[in-house]
């Protein structure tokens, strides 16, 4: 199984209590102590993720976040601390922090929130890399990609996704058939696939574990939606994913 990339930013390494506990046993994590390093790395780095300490810091170190001009790039970045001061999360968000991280939780709701944050980014690139400039497309086409990736996996009908756009659903057929050319029905079924195939990669999670995590009603479920999309069973796409092959939605 591979494993999620992290670049942690920590001046203080021995006081950043999710470390040892979680991020150097279930992630790949270069950490760097220097913020110019930290800024380079963002940019030039292929990681999933970016951390920045606050362990041993006080709330109105925050300003230090503001400096980092590179947060709101492709990289979702979170923060780890000892408490949530809402002035921390106020200046850290205006900052670009995407999630907040609370030392003293528990190590799978941790993972959670990092693992959520990187699903959020993968489910946009799935968007802009099968169809480029649909981030940059209609209000509509925006906003609805905004919803698909901020109820994900919640399973939503076409006809709920319509009434959160404010129109009727012949028209959100019509705005999906311009953008994707296809239907919105088959848009979430690549979806799903997707999200699949990436848990296959990056969890020890069984495809009846996997299906469950991703509210398919049963196992059988998620099979039919892999046949009708890739021509294989869940079975035969891990494997390909173990021989370092490339199913579609991952090339």
């Amino acid at each position: 199984m591979s494993k999620r990339k992290l670049i942690l930013f920590s001046p203080e390494l021995p006081n950043c209590h999710c470390h040892d506990r979680i991020f150097k046993t279930q992630y790949e994590t270069l950490t760097v102590s220097v913020e110019d390093e930290f800024l380079a790395k963002l940019s030039s780095e292929p990681a999933d993720a970016a951390v920045i300490c606050f362990c041993s810091a006080r709330v109105e170190d925050v300003e230090h976040v503001l400096r980092f001009n590179a947060l709101t790039g492709p990289i979702p970045v979170l923060t780890c601390t000892n408490t949530l001061n809402p002035e921390f999360i106020r200046e850290a968000t205006q900052g670009g922090v995407a999630r907040f991280i609370v030392c003293d939780m528990d190590a799978e709701k941790i993972a959670d929130i990092i693992n959520s944050a990187i699903r959020d980014k993968e489910l946009k690139e799935y968007f802009e890399t099968l169809w480029p400039g649909s981030l940059q497309s209609s209000y509509y086409i925006r906003k609805l990609i905004d919803e698909i990736v901020h109820v994900f996996p919640h399973r939503m009908k076409v006809s709920e996704f319509a009434e959160r756009l404010g129109i009727d659903r012949g028209w959100l057929h019509k705005l999906c058939k311009q953008a994707f050319g296809m239907p919105l029905t088959v848009i979430l079924r690549q979806i799903w696939v997707y999200q699949a195939l990436r848990m296959m990669q990056y969890t020890n999670l069984d495809n009846t574990e996997i299906a469950l995590q991703l509210n398919y009603s049963e196992e059988s479920s998620m099979s039919r939606d892999f046949r009708k999309e890739l021509g294989l069973s869940p079975n035969e796409a891990r494997q390909e994913l173990t021989k370092n092959n490339t199913p579609k939605f991952l090339g």
